[in-house]
């Protein structure tokens, strides 16, 4: 079932038939201003083409649902009015329902915007606000156990290595996933330069959020690409 909304998940950066992954946010970018804005039923018809544009695959419904349930941690970047980037989330009951984790599904930036620093704001947006909700207890990702760009990247975030998941990726080579996770208490509140927010909020509030009891994950490979 292609595209499937609880599909395995995710790569930071997406890697294309030569082997070469498009990593491009670094340190010394340059900042891209941006203003980000909450993801709402006006604006899923520009995230479904943004999507599109970016990703190898077609998303189910049910993605977008459970990016909606998400509240605030799934965002969208826009420069001027147009949306050139977003990250979604979706929030999963811990098996005891004392709290949440935050999963991150997909983080994207349009190929021209991707040295403007879009997807760590991104990322810093979503840990931000997971740290404001105190039922949330931390966030977490697959990334392809050779995919050491990515890996590089989140623990630049204080994500640690959790665990090594053999054959998680039906259709890449090694197909094994190595669980990134980031404990949402270690994580410490920045302020983000060059954004500005769309809405009347301003920074982590967290809104009304839908954490869900999730299914075990299907063998769809989802990948994200750089941010």
């Amino acid at each position: 079932k292609a595209g499937g909304g609880g599909a395995r998940a995710v790569d930071l950066f997406y890697i294309q038939p030569q082997g070469r992954n498009t990593m491009s946010d670094s340190e010394g970018d340059k900042l891209t201003e941006v203003t980000f804005r909450d993801f709402t039923p006006e604006n899923e018809a520009e995230l479904r083409l943004l999507n599109s544009a970016i990703f190898p695959i077609r998303y189910s419904d049910k993605f977008y649902v459970e990016c909606a349930a998400a509240g605030r941690v799934t965002q969208l970047a826009y420069v001027g009015t147009e949306l050139v980037g977003g990250i979604a989330c979706r929030l999963e009951l811990t098996a005891d329902k004392s709290g949440a984790r935050m999963y991150i599904m997909t983080v994207g930036v349009l190929a021209p915007y991707r040295n403007g620093a879009i997807g760590t704001r991104l990322l810093q947006h979503a840990l931000n606000e997971g740290r404001a909700d105190t039922f949330l207890q931390d966030a977490y990702l697959h990334v392809q156990s050779n995919n050491d760009d990515a890996i590089a990247f989140y623990t630049r975030f204080g994500f640690k290595r959790d665990q090594l998941v053999l054959n998680y990726y039906k259709r890449l080579d090694p197909p094994d996933a190595v669980v990134l996770k980031l404990d949402l208490k270690e994580w410490k509140v920045n302020t983000i330069e060059g954004v500005e927010y769309g809405g009347e909020d301003k920074g982590p509030q967290h809104a009304h959020r839908q954490p869900q009891q999730m299914p075990p994950p299907t063998e769809e490979i989802l990948s994200t690409t750089c941010s």
